[in-house]
């Protein structure tokens, strides 16, 4: 006979419980891990101060590795950051539970054409670029060396900020949806993720130094209507430095929370957020 005291639960009960007991422990995380690829030029790169950063900015979320360059790294090592550090610590608050890999690849002051997945030199040339080499190839090695295709890993989201440097070159300019949806394209073959969500920063330079950026703005809108899984997300208004051209420190941190603005609101099948 079973006393007053005791109490039998249902099995139902003991999952529930277990699970309620699961969420409430620190640094429990799931097996499943949201991975992240950032890529495009300078404004990617970053020219935000690491030094002005709050407290709460120069640590790395406990849930969060970063890799750059295929290198894991803390997200506040360099002098200078991109829109990581805004995207790891909204993400991460959304996600505590969550593992999340953040892999950043960018080149400053490089156009579409270096990024090219048929790459060749005489076209890296019409925009100053055949020095970078071809950086389709290398953003997929250093997807690879990151460990992308780790156990429970899940491509999440492709952020991409890049199309200053095409703005320079009207010509260059008027192939610009051709280049990023072929990009896009072959990004999502190589990753194997047909579908994956890709998340555009708006470019805005000054015209007076970029004077095919209007021509680029339209490029990325019309790309945005008509590519799949693909959102722009809106820079206009974001503070830059003395140049006009890349974003201050606040501006990175908006740019980053944007980012993950975007990620959250998409409802596309197959990049869900868990």
């Amino acid at each position: 006979m079973q006393s007053n005291h005791e109490h039998v639960y249902p099995p139902f009960f003991g999952v529930v419980l277990t699970l309620l007991l699961w969420l409430a422990t620190p640094g429990a995380l799931s097996a499943e891990e949201l991975v992240f690829i950032l890529a495009g030029q300078s404004n990617m790169a970053g020219q935000g101060n690491t030094s002005e950063l709050a407290p709460f900015y120069r640590r790395t979320p406990s849930n969060v590795s970063f890799y750059y360059n295929g290198y894991k790294t803390p997200l506040n090592r360099f002098v200078h950051f991109g829109p990581e550090i805004g995207f790891a610590h909204e993400i991460a608050r959304r996600f505590p539970h969550t593992r999340i890999k953040l892999i950043k690849f960018a080149v400053g002051g490089t156009s579409l054409l270096a990024w090219d997945p048929h790459w060749s030199a005489a076209k890296a040339r019409l925009t100053r670029n055949a020095s970078a080499g071809p950086l389709f190839k290398k953003l997929v090695q250093t997807a690879a060396a990151s460990k992308f295709d780790g156990s429970g890993a899940r491509l999440a989201g492709i952020l991409w900020m890049q199309g200053e440097t095409d703005a320079k070159y009207p010509g260059v300019a008027r192939q610009y949806v051709k280049n990023l949806n072929s990009f896009i394209h072959a990004l999502r073959l190589e990753l194997k993720k047909p579908d994956a969500l890709f998340i555009m920063g708006e470019v805005n330079p000054p015209v007076k130094l970029f004077p095919a950026a209007s021509i680029v703005q339209r490029a990325q809108k019309n790309a945005a209507a008509h590519i799949r899984n693909l959102r722009l997300v809106n820079t206009q208004d974001l503070p830059k430095r003395n140049d006009q051209l890349h974003y201050n420190t606040q501006g990175q941190l908006e740019l980053g929370k944007r980012f993950a603005k975007a990620y959250l609101s998409s409802h596309v099948a197959g990049v869900r957020p868990p």
